[in-house]
């Protein structure tokens, strides 16, 4: 046995929630190799010990409880080669009845660059189409984008530090009290401590972030770049 079997035998370990982007800190208690316990890491910079409702039940959600763990078709357990020409004689179904436009594949933004790599062979290379998307595209390249052409590389200039020292906090389509509540709950105690601090939200819907808002702009769909082109104009002349 290995310093690393006998460190997930019966043990407190550190690690990471893995759902949103806040990358809280979790004290994890394994026994037998099974997450039991879970609490806020109080030393973790990113969230100082708090969870929201997901992440304190890590334990619950880690195991094989409840989870599909053999290939089924129609309610049926079959074999994994059964279901693999289950699934590839449908495909092909589909393409030879509407042409391989009619199949598109969405993809995880947590995959790794090489399943990524495998899913547009499949897709593109096999099938034929381009329907091919990602999560972490629609929610992640425009920023990508931003960060490469105004500051050389794709790093985020800010720490969660800097939401207690601002004096204005602007949200644009966020809505983190839903999204990233343990963020919003920083943010909120930050405005409780600090009532000169102003919070704008930039959003067409009202959500549960705008609570916090002492400014919501209900701006209509699609005008969010007549915003910032305004903004940045004000700016540039002052």
């Amino acid at each position: 046995m290995t310093d690393s079997d006998n460190l997930l035998t019966d043990s407190q370990i550190k690690t990471t929630c893995p759902y949103c982007g806040v990358g809280c800190g979790v004290s994890a208690k394994v026994e037998n190799n099974q997450i039991i316990a879970v609490s806020g890491d109080q030393q973790h910079p990113a969230n100082l010990g708090k969870l929201c409702v997901k992440g304190a039940a890590l334990d619950k959600t880690m195991g094989s409880q409840g989870r599909l763990l053999h290939p089924s078709i129609e309610g049926q357990t079959v074999s994994w080669e059964t279901a693999i020409e289950t699934v590839a004689d449908r495909l092909n179904t589909i393409r030879e009845e509407h042409g391989p436009g009619a199949i598109a594949f969405y993809l995880s933004g947590q995959l790794l660059t090489e399943d990524y790599y495998v899913a547009n062979k499949l897709a593109k290379g096999f099938i034929g189409t381009g329907h091919v998307d990602t999560n972490s595209r629609l929610c992640m390249s425009s920023a990508v984008a931003g960060y490469k052409r105004a500051f050389g590389a794709d790093a985020v200039p800010c720490n969660y530090e800097d939401l207690e020292q601002c004096d204005l906090l602007v949200l644009t389509g966020s809505n983190a009290a839903w999204t990233h509540p343990v963020l919003y709950r920083r943010i909120a105690a930050a405005k409780e401590k600090n009532p000169a601090m102003k919070v704008v939200v930039i959003d067409p819907r009202r959500t549960a972030t705008c609570d916090l808002a002492d400014l919501h702009l209900a701006i209509a769909p699609g005008s969010d770049a007549f915003v910032f082109n305004g903004l940045l104009r004000y700016l540039k002349q002052n």
